[in-house]
């Protein structure tokens, strides 16, 4: 998870994750303003402390229209057997947590001194969504790309083909912009775009263009 702050201390917070906890320390201990909740896509260990975090801060909650149906218990799809072997069964119940915002694309208003705008890039789910700040140069990429590898397509709403539009927009983006995935370590695009021709030529992803 990750915490986007402006000069004011308002802040958005990228996927709680199970981090619920530790989220709200770093609030209250910075004396931080949470605006809002930013989900880059509806999978259970993104999304887990949603429902914790919006309670003790009032704060927004926003997700990609498309994958708005995964916060909902009664919509959500099951946890993958490797998931629930990986956390322990923890996951096979997430905290419902009420969507106030669907995103669609384009610019994000609640921080004032911030430029932030939503990239609808689908392949991993179908509204995955990364999160693009231009005058930083910094890019929260959920699931879409990780340092030295990409998304898995293979789980429900996974489109190779649209991964592969997705990507290719990702790499577009200025060289230096750091990346913050959704796991592991930080990366660049520039570093990325090495990782992307490697997996295009080695027939992973046989139709990228870069």
């Amino acid at each position: 998870m990750y915490l986007i702050i402006d000069e004011r201390g308002d802040a958005l917070l990228v996927d709680p994750s199970m981090g619920e906890m530790q989220a709200l320390a770093l609030l209250r201990d910075e004396g931080l303003h949470l605006l809002a909740i930013l989900n880059t896509h509806g999978h259970n260990d993104h999304v887990f402390g949603n429902a914790a975090v919006k309670e003790a801060t009032r704060a927004r909650l926003a997700i990609h229209r498309a994958d708005a149906y995964r916060l909902d218990a009664r919509t959500r799809p099951s946890v993958s057997p490797e998931t629930r072997a990986m956390f322990g069964g923890r996951l096979d119940a997430v905290p419902p947590a009420t969507v106030d915002d669907l995103i669609e694309e384009g610019p994000l208003t609640y921080l004032r001194d911030l430029e932030l705008v939503a990239l609808h890039t689908p392949g991993h789910t179908e509204g995955s969504t990364c999160f693009y700040l231009p005058q930083e140069k910094t890019l929260f990429s959920g699931d879409l790309l990780f340092r030295g590898n990409i998304g898995r397509t293979d789980l429900r709403g996974g489109d190779p083909n649209a991964m592969e539009r997705s990507l290719e927009r990702a790499a577009a983006l200025p060289p230096d912009t750091t990346v913050y995935p959704g796991h592991g370590a930080p990366t660049t695009i520039g570093a990325e775009r090495v990782t992307l021709a490697e997996l295009r030529d080695a027939g992973y992803l046989p139709g990228l263009r870069l």
